[in-house]
C-alpha cells in the first residue's frame, strides 16, 4: 500500500475495514469515498473483487488510486471506473511554533456551532452525522472561529496532524477567518508534540490551495479516485 494512503486512512478511518484479494476494503456506511473505497495491496489484484465487494454492500464501487499504481488505473479505466475528484496531499513541517491570532476555540468534541456549519457544505444531517462518527475513531481537536462563522480539525498522530474539515461561512469568505482557524489548530497540534502537518484538498479547490500554500504547505502526493460508473 501506497505510504500516504495508509496514512489518510488511518486518520480518516472507515468503521470497518479488511484485506482481501489484494485489496484493503473499506466501509463507513457510505459517508465520504475515503472512508467507502478500496486501497491498493496488491498491483495485480482483481478489478472483479472490488465491484463484487462493493455490490454486495450496496455502494457504489470506488478505489484510491495513488503514484506508482498506473497499472491498476488503467485496468480500472478499462473496466469502467471514471476517474472523479482528484486530489493533492500538501504538508509542511511544525519546527517552530505556528503563530496563531488566538482566535479558535478548540475543543475534545465537536460543538453545536461546529456541527451546524456542515448547512454551508449542503449535506444531509445524517452524513454530517457520518463525518462526525468517522471522526470518533482518532484522537482529533474541533476548533470553531470565535465569530462562529468558520471551523476546522486537527487529528493527531504522534508526531503527525492532519488538518481537515474546514468550513467557512459564505458570508464570512474573504475575511481571514479559514486563516485564522488553520493557525490555531497547527499551534494546537505544535503544543501537543506534532512535528509535522498535512492536508488533503481538491485539485481545482484554488481558494483552499492559496489558502494552504500561504500557509506553508507544498504538495508532496496526489490520489484520485476511480470510481465505478452507473
Amino acid at each position: 500500500m501506497h505510504a500516504w494512503a495508509a496514512r489518510v486512512t488511518r486518520d480518516w478511518p472507515p468503521f470497518h475495514s479488511e484485506s482481501r484479494g489484494g485489496w484493503r476494503f473499506g466501509l463507513a456506511e457510505g459517508f465520504t469515498k475515503r472512508a467507502n473505497c478500496a486501497l491498493v495491496e496488491d498491483p495485480g489484484a482483481d478489478v472483479a473483487e472490488v465491484t463484487a465487494f462493493y455490490r454486495g454492500h450496496g455502494l457504489r464501487p470506488c478505489v484510491q488510486v495513488w503514484p506508482g499504481e498506473e497499472a491498476v488505473d488503467a485496468r480500472l479505466a478499462e473496466q469502467g471506473y471514471a476517474v472523479v475528484e482528484p486530489t493533492l496531499v500538501l504538508a509542511r513541517e511544525l519546527t517552530e511554533r505556528p503563530r496563531g491570532p488566538g482566535a479558535t476555540l478548540v475543543s475534545d468534541g465537536p460543538t453545536e456551532r461546529w456541527t451546524e456549519l456542515f448547512a454551508e457544505t449542503g449535506v444531509s444531517p445524517e452524513w454530517a452525522d457520518g463525518v462526525v462518527r468517522i471522526l470518533s475513531g482518532v484522537t482529533a481537536a474541533y476548533g470553531v472561529h470565535e465569530s462562529g462563522d468558520g471551523r476546522g480539525c486537527a487529528v493527531l498522530d504522534g508526531e503527525s496532524v492532519a488538518i481537515c474539515g474546514m468550513v467557512t461561512a459564505r458570508a464570512a469568505r474573504g475575511r481571514g477567518v479559514a486563516g485564522a482557524i488553520l493557525a490555531d489548530l497547527l499551534a494546537w497540534a505544535h503544543d501537543k508534540g506534532a512535528r509535522r502537518a498535512y492536508l488533503c484538498v481538491v485539485a481545482d479547490n484554488e481558494a483552499a490551495l492559496r489558502l494552504y500554500r500561504g500557509a506553508g504547505f507544498e504538495e508532496v502526493s496526489r490520489y484520485h479516485n476511480r470510481v465505478l460508473a452507473d
